[in-house]
């Protein structure tokens, strides 16, 4: 079933690792990038057998990490975030290459995200944490760009220092082109220090932090969260696919949204929230975003691939049709903040409960040290 989904989003790539010492390590060219304005994340996730705990936290935690990188703003523009996905440890896996796996390429297309997360399950292996950082830098589409803010998260609780592939010279390799390595054990903290992971970080020039994977956040419901689905329902009907590929992305998007709603109300709620910022994106399939990103895309795109509430229109009527359109998603989203505000409101009066330590509190942490060094500011 995993494999069926990656490929449905023709996102994953398998390549052939060859043991390699610092000096012949091989670094592929970055993306030559104006955006100075852009957050690229990627997670590294270990998936052996006592990961379950991580894994459901990945996908009931994404839409909090989402909603903070969203309160971002860099020169008064907010931030553009992209994503990339790793699994390592999976003893299915192939041997070959340390049994580790790239799911997803960096992407800003938050559904396939979210897709990918509920399509993992854990399979005992060995985990190499050295291996998948160095797989990390040198496979993906990085940015050439010392302005914006570049960081890899890796969560796990074997030895850091296990496999073929030297921690210390992927971090070397990582620091040499200004990406952040935050190490996330899954485990007591003085069993991740004494087992390199505190060394990992340091190496990284990143932050060491240690969580309990299995911790459940307690959802509590709001009087708010009702509403925010209905007009959750109401966004999505504003999303006009186009495209060859449009029908698909509009299904997973709505598919989504019944994944976020499987964790939780309160997951559903935050899945709605960041639908209803800049943060989400989806101009390769969605006609008002198409437009947001590039002016003229009515002008370039013909008839058959346009939506069916644009086809046999004068220029002109599709244009306003469209800016009617926008206007009706600027109205669903305001409102759908407003409630949010209300909500986390009701949730800060009536939770007393600490906050439980899980990846999102690591992230979130790092992401704000370490953006602000970049100089974003969190609103």
């Amino acid at each position: 079933m995993k494999y069926f989904i990656l490929f449905y989003l023709c996102a994953f790539l398998s390549c052939t690792f060859k043991a390699q010492d610092r000096e012949t390590l091989t670094v592929k060219p970055m993306l030559k990038s104006p955006y100075h304005n852009t957050i690229q994340l990627a997670l590294l996730l270990d998936v052996s057998s006592s990961m379950d705990g991580l894994i459901d936290q990945a996908k009931s935690e994404l839409w909090t990490i989402v909603n903070e990188v969203a309160k971002a703003k860099k020169n008064n523009v907010n931030a553009k975030l992209e994503i990339a996905l790793y699994e390592y440890g999976r003893g299915t896996g192939d041997a070959r290459n340390g049994y580790i796996s790239k799911l997803l390429n960096y992407t800003s297309n938050l559904d396939s995200i979210s897709l990918v997360l509920f399509s993992l399950r854990t399979n005992g292996g060995d985990e190499y944490c050295g291996q998948v950082i160095h797989n990390a830098v040198n496979e993906l589409t990085w940015r050439d760009n010392d302005s914006i803010y570049k960081v890899i998260f890796i969560a796990g609780n074997e030895p850091f220092n296990q496999g073929r592939v030297d921690y210390k010279n992927s971090a070397e390799l990582a620091k040499s082109r200004g990406i952040y390595i935050n190490t996330i054990f899954c485990g007591q903290s003085a069993e991740g220090i004494g087992s390199y992971w505190l060394d990992g970080a340091k190496a990284g020039n990143g932050e060491y932090f240690f969580i309990d994977q299995n911790a459940v956040v307690r959802d509590i419901p709001t009087p708010f969260d009702m509403e925010i689905g209905l007009y959750n329902d109401s966004l999505n009907a504003t999303y006009w696919s186009y495209g060859a590929a449009g029908k698909k992305a509009k299904d997973m998007q709505v598919e989504q949204d019944r994944n976020a709603e499987s964790m939780s109300a309160s997951v559903k709620a935050k899945r709605a929230v960041s639908k209803a910022n800049a943060v989400y994106n989806n101009s390769q399939w969605d006609a008002v975003d198409a437009v947001n990103s590039d002016s003229t895309w009515i002008e370039k795109t013909q008839d058959e691939a346009l939506p069916v509430q644009l086809k046999n229109k004068t220029l002109v009527q599709k244009k306003a049709i469209l800016a009617s359109n926008a206007r009706m998603r600027s109205t669903y989203s305001m409102r759908i903040n407003q409630l949010n505000i209300e909500r986390e409101l009701f949730l800060r009066t009536h939770s007393k409960d600490p906050q439980a330590n899980t990846l999102s509190n690591a992230l979130i942490m790092a992401i704000h040290k370490q953006a602000a060094s970049k100089g974003f500011v969190f609103q």
